[in-house]
């Protein structure tokens, strides 16, 4: 009890005190060493690098390498293009080919914050420029790109599945009904605001335009069809899956379309290598943390406490859905993934429930945190976009986060809702 007093006072007092993440768990670690003993300070560099040698993390610089790519590469524009041809004739067009290109993006960059950097600096303008309001704006495009670590591929899902030592072929698949529920949802809530507020409509695109535009963007909508499909029938793994995005994406954007030239390359590589270091540090410092957790058995301290509280499996995904909306709120879903999953996991299965619908609540649940402050990466980047404040854009994305918070229901309490593909692959 008072190692874990000691490490969560060091770690909160820390994390309000702005340090960063990773030197708030790596001191927080540090301390519980200090308090707990009987474990040697040599483990601590040890564990740290253990913590970052795995083959599925190679996924994570490739997947932003490949998303990179294809913003430079003219491909996000091409996507954008073709949902703009096919919602055209209604009512709030703009918007809803936001959502759509979104979902649509999802399926190959897996990351929350470069769906919303790359569709919103494209969509949000436009939907200024014909009349939509800015904070409208700004929070679909943000609710809109938290399908991205939900519909596969998912960079989330890679890290839970490291932690969890689960299939993450198998969250990739429980990620995609609930993904494009949400993202149906969110075109459906778009439709209904669009028609209340009289947005404008852009008009019919004639079938001429259509297959032209299709035309001019089949390299950039075969590829998450490629690559899913790929992986879906064992021909690569996830790791290979990333990889073979950056090379597509690569030859699509430098030979095909022409837009990616090689002088941008090295500021891309020197972008997605910065935030990959910031990844893998952090998950190296949680990882050590959760190594101590497991050493000083605070996982089975937590477990006996849930246990006092209720043997039901729903009181325990109410009670986890709280603490992850919480989590979501004060910092980025990988520390709160990888610290959580060492302490409640075994809980989790002592009740009988599935780590893959476990996996999929937890990320899902922390993913709304991207639209919720302080933290809310996407809307904050989003609001900058749109050139509003946080709180302005904070206001119009209560609609859409409680549409996420529903769909969040639909998960936690009616599994076969996200398992059905799992169940059916196998």
């Amino acid at each position: 009890m008072i190692i874990t007093i000691a490490m969560g006072v060091v770690f909160f007092t820390l994390s309000f005190m702005a340090a960063p993440i990773f030197v708030a768990v790596g001191l927080a670690a540090f301390s519980g060493i200090l308090v707990g003993g009987g474990v040697s300070f040599t483990l601590l560099p040890q564990r740290l690098i253990a913590g970052m040698y795995s083959y599925p993390l190679l996924a994570i610089p490739f997947f932003l390498l490949a998303a990179a790519f294809m913003g430079q590469g003219g491909m996000t524009q091409r996507i954008v293009n073709v949902f703009n041809s096919l919602f055209g004739h209604i009512r709030g067009s703009l918007a809803m080919t936001d959502v759509g290109a979104s979902m649509f993006f999802a399926g190959i960059s897996g990351s929350g914050v470069a769906d919303a950097t790359s569709i919103g600096a494209i969509v949000i303008p436009a939907m200024k420029e014909e009349g939509y309001p800015a904070d409208f704006a700004a929070a679909l495009t943000a609710a809109a790109a938290v399908t991205g670590p939900i519909i596969p591929p998912s960079i989330p899902f890679v890290i839970y599945g490291v932690a969890a030592q689960v299939s993450i072929l198998d969250l990739f698949m429980c990620g995609a009904i609930p993904g494009v529920v949400l993202g149906l949802s969110l075109m459906g809530y778009a439709y209904v605001v669009a028609t209340r507020r009289g947005f404008p409509i852009r008009g019919r695109a004639s079938f001429r335009h259509v297959v032209q535009t299709l035309w001019n963007s089949v390299f950039a909508l075969v590829m998450p069809i490629f690559l899913l499909a790929g992986i879906f029938l064992g021909i690569f793994t996830v790791t290979e899956l990333a990889a073979i995005a950056v090379v597509y994406s690569f030859i699509i954007g430098f030979f095909v379309y022409r837009t990616l030239k090689l002088r941008d390359i090295p500021g891309l590589m020197a972008e997605v290598g910065l935030a990959t270091a910031a990844v893998m540090i952090l998950i190296g410092t949680t990882m050590l943390l959760a190594y101590l957790l497991s050493v000083y058995k605070i996982p089975s301290a937590i477990m006996s406490f849930f246990f006092s509280i209720s043997g039901n499996k729903y009181v325990f995904l109410i009670l986890v859905n709280i603490l992850f909306l919480i989590l979501g709120m004060c910092m980025d879903s990988t520390p709160a993934t990888l610290m959580a999953v060492p302490v409640l996991l075994p809980v989790a299965k002592a009740l009988g429930i599935d780590p893959i619908h476990f996996g999929l609540i937890m990320v899902f649940n922390l993913m709304l945190g991207l639209l919720t402050p302080p933290v809310c990466f996407c809307l904050s980047i989003t609001a900058e976009i749109a050139k509003i404040s946080l709180a302005k854009a904070w206001n119009a994305v209560i609609i859409p986060l409680i549409i996420g918070l529903a769909v969040l229901g639909l998960i936690t309490f009616w599994p076969a809702f996200g398992m059905t593909l799992v169940r059916l692959y196998k």
